[in-house]
């Protein structure tokens, strides 16, 4: 193990340099005031009238082929005017290209180089346009790279792919230049680029050649093609080690919301990316992640007023910046994996690590620590400093050992792997294809504190295995199971996919098992694929069923208010292919309406009807109960109290006590005040006992006379509150009448 850790720094430590080969982006459009000479300024986004203004003025793009430059349209097709026959009248153009270059500079690693960016062609590329894999030549002294900017017009097509070191990356400027955006791309000369077809419209840019004004060491970027071969071959030495995941500490320290590919700092990206490649290389998943290392102990302060004894000096900290202080004795400290980047396979959020399972060219806990905070006096206790080193680390395990892995992990990061997995069907290995079946037919159970975990994957993966025969056999009860846990648009899919002879029934099964979630959710797939216009005839059978798993259902208690009122929202857009049944629409609204609590009538059946056409029969026939049943109410206006009686509370438990003594006052027709002198005690115990029932009583306490006094007083608290409820439902019904 010792041995391993050793070769993996040696080589580690071997690779030098920063940055990426290429940086892309967008920005705001500004008008750069382009003019060609010979010809007006141009307007933006540019049309095809001025495409074809340029190209008169345009010769036919050549390329470098050795030492010569070679026309051939069967290589690279496109049109080109130079840098000489270009001005820009909006002097902050060139101070817009000089930020340009100074964003892509900590990209590319140049944070220590003075860069410069020289205008060099205008490019136009019409439909059909291309240029085929190739790399750019050093047009002028210093000349390390290619800044491409685009300038919005319409096209579709024209990827430029770049690639360096058996890694390829695809930029597409349409989408920007289509939104008013600059888009731009810069990379190095020894990256080799193409441009795709374009497919429509014309694509057309600014190219600059990006120059070393200053510095005696040359700009290059560095290929790690070598060391990813050293470090394939060590991990495949520990292949066999069960001692996973290995966790190699990189150098540097980064805020959780600062942990990117692009924001590895110094020698910790290309690091990162040898590791990366060489995990691919040897047959192992490679994970970027911070190691949290968390130290809490006493905090120090090296001032002159330390030799102050006494708590009292403390209070010369109280708002200072404690955080200026140093930990002294440690009190507590452990690691923790909490932080991943998000670039990459899913993660493994469960793990669990000691200092001593790291592979660090470094010590823990040496010098600053990222963050920290600290804490004065709280009471007895002493004053704190806590502190935060959160080191990118690169996790690595053995694909052969991936079910180890992943088996202990919950349910959620579960379905993480299956969706990486799932997206990558076609091209992963027959193991991996039977770890996820695995890992599904395990159970994936649902977490009750987050029910709104997404169980997409499991359909996903059985459109993947498209076997119509599983799907009978197991993956009508793993549907079942995780039904409104699966998103809409995925249940579409898998209909898509299979007959509906198969999803009928499933259909059926769900909202049979009475669940007001799962039916809520059915409901939203067949209101999805009725707007759709797909698999009519299934949406017709589970239309016709609506009024039967409606009437199974328990829609009327206030848990359920939420998903009932969308349910009433898809069974009247579903009403619309039953409006001229009548036996339909009668035995639907019979069950939505069988039982009539206040709360379920306006909140649910009354909102919901409102929202729908006038002319939808369903909506027409609920509101009809419903005003019944609201005139009703509104003609029945609650009637104040006749004396002073009030109901007591049906109480249990610690307060029963408390509030019998109560019981004789409440049940007075004349007795409105009643005195209880206490100790402080006693009188906070029959507040918190008053406070516990619903009861029309309040309380004041008199402080006069030694206990003081706490006043109880009966008020007409539930009669008020019933006459706002009647005045809320009178002003509803108006609403009604004015539909």
């Amino acid at each position: 193990m010792a041995d391993f850790n050793t070769r993996l720094l040696e080589v580690l430590g071997e690779i030098k340099g920063s940055g990426s080969f290429l940086s892309s982006g967008s920005k705001p459009f500004l008008f750069p005031g382009l003019e060609i000479r010979g010809m007006d300024e141009l307007g933006f986004p540019i049309n095809s009238v001025q495409v074809r203004e340029l190209v008169k003025l345009a010769r036919k793009a050549p390329f470098g082929k050795g030492s010569k430059t070679v026309l051939d349209t069967t290589v690279r097709s496109a049109w080109e005017i130079d840098a000489g026959e270009i001005t820009f009248s909006n002097r902050d153009w060139n101070s817009f290209i000089e930020s340009l270059v100074q964003e892509i500079k900590p990209d590319l690693g140049l944070e220590g180089h003075s860069v410069s960016a020289n205008l060099y062609k205008l490019l136009i590329y019409e439909e059909g346009d291309f240029f085929l894999p190739h790399k750019d030549s050093e047009k002028e002294k210093g000349m390390f790279g290619t800044l491409i900017v685009g300038l919005p017009a319409q096209h579709t097509g024209g990827e430029l792919l770049v690639s360096f070191d058996g890694k390829t990356k695809e930029i597409d400027f349409a989408e920007p230049t289509r939104q008013y955006k600059i888009p731009f791309a810069a990379f190095y000369a020894d990256c080799e680029h193409e441009i795709k077809p374009i497919k429509s419209g014309h694509r057309v840019c600014l190219v600059y050649n990006l120059v070393q004004t200053k510095g005696k060491q040359a700009v290059q970027i560095h290929k790690l093609g070598g060391y990813v071969d050293k470090l394939a071959t060590i991990l495949k030495t520990c292949e066999e080690d069960q001692d996973i995941p290995k966790i190699v500490l990189l150098g540097h320290q980064y805020t959780p919301a600062n942990f990117t590919m692009e924001a590895l700092k110094l020698n910790d990206r290309p690091k990162a990316e040898a590791l990366l490649m060489a995990a691919e290389k040897a047959g192992f998943y490679a994970k970027l992640g911070l190691v949290t290392s968390f130290q809490t102990g006493e905090l120090e302060i090296d001032d002159h007023r330390s030799s102050r004894s006494g708590r009292g000096y403390y209070d010369d900290y109280y708002d200072d910046d404690l955080t200026s202080g140093t930990m002294g004795e440690v009190f507590d400290e452990y690691i923790e994996i909490e932080h991943w980047m998000s670039e990459g396979v899913p993660p493994l959020r469960n793990i669990q690590v000691e200092a001593e399972d790291l592979i660090s060219p470094f010590q823990l806990n040496e010098g600053e620590p990222i963050e920290k905070e600290a804490e004065g006096y709280t009471g007895n206790a002493g004053m704190e400093m806590a502190y935060w080193y959160h080191y990118g680390a690169v996790f690595l395990w053995p694909k052969k050992y991936q079910y180890d892995m992943l088996v202990d992990l919950t349910s959620e990061n579960k379905l993480e792997w299956i969706h990486y997995y799932n997206r990558r069907w076609n091209t992963i290995g027959k193991d991996e294809q039977a770890l996820v079946r695995t890992l599904v037919e395990a159970g994936l159970p649902i977490n009750t504190s987050s029910e709104d975990a997404d169980y997409s994957p499991i359909a996903e993966w059985l459109i993947n295995l498209n076997d119509e025969r599983y799907l009978r056999a197991r993956g009508t009860d793993l549907l079942l199971e995780y039904f409104a846990q699966i998103r809409v648009e995925s249940w579409v899919n898998l209909i898509e996919t299979f007959t509906d002879s198969l999803i009928d029934p499933l259909f059926t099964a769900a909202a049979q098992r009475a669940r007001i979630p799962v039916t809520c959710h059915l409901l939203a797939v067949l209101r999805l694929l009725s707007e759709l216009g797909k698999h009519k005839t299934l949406v017709q059978n589970q239309t016709e069923c609506i009024p039967d798993y409606l009437s199974v259902l328990n829609l009327f208690g206030k848990d359920a208010a939420v998903h009932v009122k969308r349910m009433v929202q898809y069974v009247l857009a579903l009403s619309t292919a039953k409006s001229e049944d009548a036996t339909w629409l009668k035995n639907t609204t019979e069950a939505l309406t069988r039982q009539l609590t206040r709360d379920y009538v306006n909140d649910v059946l009354i909102e919901g009807t409102l929202k729908a056409d006038k002319g939808n029969r369903l909506a027409t026939s609920i509101l009809a109960v419903c005003r019944v049943d609201l005139t009703r109410r509104v003609e029945n206006p609650p009637q104040p109290p006749a004396d002073w009686s009030r109901p007591v509370p049906n109480a249990t438990g610690y307060y029963e006590k408390t509030l019998k003594i109560l019981t004789h006052f409440l049940k007075s027709p004349v007795e409105q005040v009643f005195e209880y002198r206490r100790v402080l005690a006693e009188r906070k115990e029959m507040e918190y006992a008053i406070q516990s029932v619903e009861v029309d009583l309040r309380t004041e306490t008199i402080k006069k006379g030694s206990p003081h006094l706490l006043r109880i007083i009966k008020t007409q608290a539930a009669y008020e509150k019933e006459v706002s409820k009647w005045k809320a439902d009178v002003e509803l019904l108006k609403k009604m009448e004015a539909r």
